[in-house]
């Protein structure tokens, strides 16, 4: 038999090692897969503010994620501070990922990190990552070397060492530079900058571009020149992070812009969420789903999840009715939620079984979501009704003849339709608890004020439990200006009941249709 592929991300951390791992510009689909599977098996994970958040969901449940981030006034931990931190992990046996935007040999500290390895004798891996130098010009449709106009580019930085008294940098050798100049760190120095470019030779009207959160669905970019960069920034209120292109490649943007920009429309059909906040308050692996295909539309998902879910109460119970199910005492077993998939075959596995213990009835789905979940153990559902919703589930069983005999494994607080209905069309009903569903002790204060000052644009509701638990959790009323987005009528009904106001509801009643519902939401005027 051929051998078992290697994992493309090499061997896992390792205990008492360093790995000093680029992040990338932001965009957490640059993330390489090395550095992915790196943070899926640290113990510690230092991570800077520019490492791109969402990556953090790869990390083990158990790992210890500190933050030592640093922004031009404030800073989590001194350098020195920092330094000692991975040297002390590595040491105690932890297996120590420093996980940094960018590359950590690009303007980012890492080679100073890498030396206090070396000088406590730490093992240690360096992981490049894609610099925001090349990827930030690149998401604004800016290259930093084009023929006939950039044979070359530098890499300079805008924030040099305070502890020096003068420049590191020779403006005078920048300004008869014979190409493009990216500068990182130095939206806070630019019209000083700028200023010294021009006295050392370089043209006032040279183009000039500033893209701010590159790669981030917060990216925006400004194209102006030499002489008048300063104010078109402070006009147009851009600040760091920022990468600064200067040279005639930067005029290239208008023409060039294919992530975010003006004018243009294909890019507005491509990502008409560009720029839109939208909370996701599911549980953190729905959510994680959820919020890659609102990036993939430009928007920037805001994860607070209002639920978590636990196993069931009575697992002794559950187990008795699959046995059941393996003697074929039911004619049907209907599945309503991916997490009924998932608490059904913990159960399977936990008692030495699989698949084969299904074989004498048959399985029905509520939706793609579920039917999907399904697929993945290798069992494609006997009935998927044509609407994703618990009365089309009802009303496609009846419909196969009956009466029947149906398991039904759910939440604990599931809704009584399904049941009541196929009872009423003489159906014998067994319900049985499959998961708990708990709501969080608290909503995250930033994520809580956001909802009540407008600061998030769409809430994505794809489940009652979770218009319930938001409601709960959160100190107030939604802001008028926030729309919402509702997964399917009895999700809608919910919100109509606490007082929530819909703007868009599924159809199809499925993430599809829920992110759809999302971008109908957020385009409406």
């Amino acid at each position: 038999m051929p051998a078992e592929p290697a994992d493309p991300g090499g061997p896992g951390a390792q205990p008492g090692t360093v790995y000093l791992v680029g992040g990338g510009p932001g965009d957490p689909t640059l993330v390489t897969l090395r550095a992915a599977r790196l943070l899926r098996t640290a113990t510690v994970v230092a991570y800077d503010r520019l490492a791109p958040s969402a990556a953090l969901a790869l990390c083990r449940p158990d790992a210890r994620l500190i933050y030592v981030g640093k922004s031009p006034r404030r800073h989590a931990l001194a350098q020195h501070e920092i330094d000692a931190l991975l040297v002390e992990q590595a040491c105690a046996g932890e297996a120590v990922v420093r996980f940094k935007g960018g590359d950590p040999f690009v303007l980012g500290r890492g080679s100073e990190e890498a030396q206090a390895c070396r000088a406590a004798d730490v093992p240690f891996e360096v992981v490049p990552g894609v610099t925001s130098a090349i990827a930030g010009p690149a998401y604004a449709g800016i290259p930093v070397t084009h023929r006939g106009l950039a044979p070359a580019f530098a890499v300079v930085t805008g924030h040099e060492d305070p502890t020096r008294d003068e420049t590191q940098v020779d403006y005078d050798a920048l300004a008869r530079f014979p190409g493009t100049l990216v500068l990182l760190m130095g939206v806070g120095r630019i019209a000083a900058i700028a200023t010294a470019l021009q006295r050392a030779g370089r043209q006032p009207s040279t183009p000039v571009a500033v893209i701010q959160w590159a790669s981030t669905p917060r990216q925006r970019t400004v194209v102006a020149t030499l002489d008048t960069v300063a104010q078109s920034i402070a006009d147009a209120g851009l600040s760091s992070p920022a990468v600064i292109v200067v040279g005639d490649v930067a005029a290239l943007q208008p023409e060039l812009a294919w992530f975010e920009g003006p004018g243009v429309e294909w890019i507005t059909r491509r990502r008409p969420l560009h720029g839109r906040r939208v909370l996701v308050p599911r549980t953190r692996q729905q959510a994680s789903e959820l919020s890659a295909r609102l990036r993939a539309l430009g928007a920037e998902p805001v994860e607070a999840p209002t639920i978590a879910i636990e196993r069931t109460r009575e697992p002794e119970v559950l187990r008795k009715r699959l046995a059941e199910i393996a003697d074929g005492a039911f004619d049907w077993m209907a599945l309503t939620s991916v997490n009924g998939v998932s608490a059904l075959w913990e159960q399977i596995l936990a008692a030495g079984a699989d698949a084969r213990s299904l074989a004498r009835t048959r399985v029905a789905a509520v939706g793609s979501g579920t039917a999907e979940a399904l697929r993945r153990h290798g069992l494609v559902p006997d009935l998927v009704p044509a609407h994703y919703t618990t009365r089309g589930l009802a009303a496609a069983l009846i419909a196969t003849g009956g009466p029947r005999r149906v398991l039904l494994p759910r939440a604990d607080i599931a809704t009584p339709t399904l049941a009541d209905l196929l009872r009423a069309a003489g159906w014998e009903v067994v319900e049985v608890e499959a998961y708990r569903t708990v709501r969080v002790p608290a909503l995250d204060a930033a994520v809580g004020g956001a909802l009540l000052d407008g600061g998030i644009d769409v809430v994505a509701f794809a489940s009652s439990s979770t218009v319930r638990n938001l409601v709960h959790l959160l100190d107030g009323d939604l802001h008028p200006s926030v729309r919402v987005a509702s997964i399917g009528p009895v999700t809608s009904d919910t919100c109509a009941e606490l007082g929530v106001r819909v703007d868009a509801e599924a159809d199809p009643h499925d993430l599809d249709g829920l992110v759809a519902a999302v971008v109908t939401a957020a385009t409406r005027h």
